[in-house]
């Protein structure tokens, strides 16, 4: 026993382990600070379904937050928003069947609850109240047909599409399905009344102080099928005014949320003519006028998808306060709306701030990071930080959960670049270990995430390296921008060129420094433009024993004109669309590369790939076939392109064991000799 490690007391991760570690979030606090209330979701592999429980209680700690009364465990709730006065919160519920969408009101003071919509058919995507309380406003995807989506697939008439922007993964068909925006009353006997008009996409509303408009965006300009860009828009939903186009079509604009005194409307912009950028955070009277962004000294993604934010908080001082990314962790800042002065920094660690509500000083939030599953987190005005809801506690304390070291590795230009090393427990597995780069998806960054992935690996004996090449999120747009084309707006070297590299430097750098990993085992993994990486580092280096490639593009001629971000994301990377300039696209595709692929590889996709259509993994495949070179392909019914982290949970699970069964085949990780375990 003198072997063993103080971890190897503890459980190993596995995959099966998926089903005990909740995910938090949808937090917020009531009015008045007192209360806070948070949605926990866990996958659920036997019934393969995500059970979705809103809870609530005392803001400080002083009793455990429960579900809410009502809840019977047989339906998801969610979209917890809390009423501008009193204790009264609002959720939205989804139940087994047709029309099971309701909108349910809870009186926390007196443990009572009444719907106050019910048997809505569509999904509900959004639920916000108004300033007075009297009235909820809530988003849904209204087919323009219901009859068409009422027929069984094989007696439905053919789609006649006309627009090129007609479908998005993880939603389906979206040209006849516009989000709609209504309004329901409070009170009982309130039917619901559409406010949007015109059968255009209005999304991510937010109210006025007046209580009578909104703002929310919409694509109603004339080159709308070409590009995402948007607009904000402001309508008075009592008046029946036709909404008031308040940006001018220059951004991609999104979140929009109007200050407390009403003066001033903020939200989020993205630069599509010359992406990849960061997302900012802008201003502008809410009467139209001069835009400024406000997180310029930033230069930071502002509330990415990542966060889990709804928009920028405004407070009571007439402040902002966003999520932003930066070199591996997310932290919260308070922005100055008149830009006179720089972001502060308010919540800050080794660490993941997401799902952020703040009422006069009190913040509440998740906080994650690589040893640490999320939990809940209060901090009052002025005082410490105090965990209010750990649903991982317990998982957490019975399991070895390994912690990353942090290495800051040079590029052949000196360019310092971030990476994170986590090694087995010695105690179980016996050293030079396998190492396993693993690649994230494009517009992203590794860094101080959880990751029961990560943490499944390193109980299965694998040494993890994970880090932010150039390109990444995380460090602003000149960054991200290296990897443009040649042709992109802002020019760069294109994919395949320095990233590459700066993964192949830390690798071999780490490789190097550490006598604890063998290099003759060393396998890679990614998916999506991680997936586009994987193949190309297999196919120009040998550093690699096997690889693990999914849901990546590989064919870009091919998915130019079949994948759902045709024609603004490719056209942007490379300036260019792919009947001008076919060799752009394809000089960035890896298939052209398949010869150079000599290591075992995985192709792993989902058949419903809207981002990545299926059709690039079954190119790979039978091209390294017919190379007569070791691959499998791996197909998943019925997912799509966010397999890997919204998924069923049976299929996520079965990913996993797949992913660590193939690597375990390839790298073959040593169990520690006799007297470890």
């Amino acid at each position: 026993m003198t072997n063993m490690s103080a971890a190897s007391l503890r459980i190993p991760v596995t995959a099966s382990d998926l089903g005990r570690f909740h995910d938090i979030g949808s937090v917020g606090l009531s009015a008045d600070g007192t209360l806070v209330a948070a949605v926990v979701s866990t996958p659920d592999v036997d019934a393969n379904r995500y059970q979705r429980v809103v809870v609530a209680g005392p803001a400080d700690a002083s009793a455990a937050l429960r579900g809410l009364p009502s809840a019977t465990g047989t339906q998801a709730d969610m979209l917890p928003a809390w009423a501008p006065a009193g204790h009264d919160l609002a959720t939205v519920r989804k139940e087994e069947g047709e029309n099971g969408w309701s909108i349910w009101l809870h009186r926390l003071d007196d443990a009572s609850a009444e719907p106050l919509v019910t048997g809505w058919p569509d999904p509900i995507e959004e639920l916000s109240w108004s300033p007075s309380g009297d009235r909820l406003l809530f988003v849904a995807r209204e087919p323009t047909d219901r009859n068409w989506w009422l027929l069984p697939e094989d007696r439905r008439p053919p789609l006649r599409i006309t627009t090129l922007r007609y479908r998005e993964d993880g939603v389906g068909w979206t040209v006849n399905r516009p989000r709609q925006g209504y309004v329901v009353s409070a009170g009982p006997g309130g039917k619901p009344r559409k406010i949007s008009a015109g059968g255009y996409d209005d999304a991510e509303f937010g109210w006025h102080p007046d209580g009578h408009r909104v703002v929310f965006v919409s694509q109603r300009q004339p080159d709308a099928d070409h590009t995402i860009i948007n607009d904000v828009y402001l309508q008075d939903i009592d008046a029946g005014d036709a909404p008031v186009r308040l940006t001018s079509a220059t951004h991609a604009c999104a979140q929009p949320r109007v200050s407390p005194d009403g003066e001033l409307v903020a939200f989020t912009i993205t630069d599509v003519p010359r992406f990849p950028s960061v997302a900012g955070l802008a201003v502008m009277p809410v009467t139209g006028g001069t835009l400024t962004d406000v997180s310029a000294g930033l230069d930071r993604d502002c509330n990415s998808p990542s966060c889990g934010l709804t928009g920028a908080i405004w407070d009571s001082a007439g402040g902002l306060t966003v999520l932003v990314e930066d070199a591996g962790a997310i932290h919260a800042y308070r922005l100055d709306p008149g830009a006179n002065s720089q972001p502060r920094l308010i919540l800050g660690g080794k660490r993941r701030v997401t799902c952020l509500a703040e009422r006069d000083g009190t913040l509440a939030f998740v906080s994650s990071g690589p040893d640490e599953p999320p939990r809940l987190v209060v901090r009052s005005p002025g005082g410490d930080e105090a965990t209010v809801l750990a649903p991982n506690a317990d998982t957490a304390a019975a399991r070895d959960l390994r912690a990353p070291a942090y290495r800051k590795v040079p590029a052949s230009d000196g360019t310092a670049i971030d990476a994170w090393l986590t090694l087995p427990d010695p105690g179980r597995w016996q050293a030079p270990y396998p190492l396993l780069l693993c690649l994230q998806g494009g517009g992203t960054q590794y860094g101080y995430q959880w990751s029961h992935e990560f943490q499944a690996l390193n109980g299965a004996g694998f040494a993890t390296l994970y880090l932010n090449p150039r390109g990444c999120a995380g460090y602003g747009t000149a960054w991200m921008r290296t990897v443009s084309g040649p042709a992109a707006a802002t020019p760069g070297t294109g994919w395949g060129s320095v990233d590459v590299q700066d993964v192949l430097t830390v690798v071999r750098a780490v490789l190097a420094a550490s006598g604890e990993l063998d290099a003759g085992r060393v396998g890679v993994q990614g998916g999506s433009y991680g997936g586009l990486v994987t193949t190309w580092l297999l196919a120009e280096s040998d550093d690699f024993a096997a690889g693990w490639a999914e849901r990546g593009p590989y064919n870009l001629v091919s998915l130019a004109g079949t994948n759902d971000e045709s024609p603004w994301f490719f056209q942007a990377y490379l300036g260019r669309t792919v009947t001008q300039d076919p060799a752009a696209y394809w000089a960035s595709s890896t298939l052209r590369l398949a010869a150079g692929i000599t290591a075992p590889i995985a192709i792993m996709h989902s058949e419903e790939d809207r981002r990545c259509p299926i059709q690039q993994a079954e190119e790979l495949f039978m091209a390294l076939k017919l190379l007569g070179r070791e691959a499998e392909f791996i197909r998943f019914p019925a997912e799509g392109h966010g397999l890997s982290r919204t998924g069923s949970p049976a299929h996520r699970a079965q990913r996993l064991e797949l992913l660590i069964e193939w690597f375990t085949r390839w790298l073959a990780p040593v169990p520690a000799a006799e007297g470890g375990r």
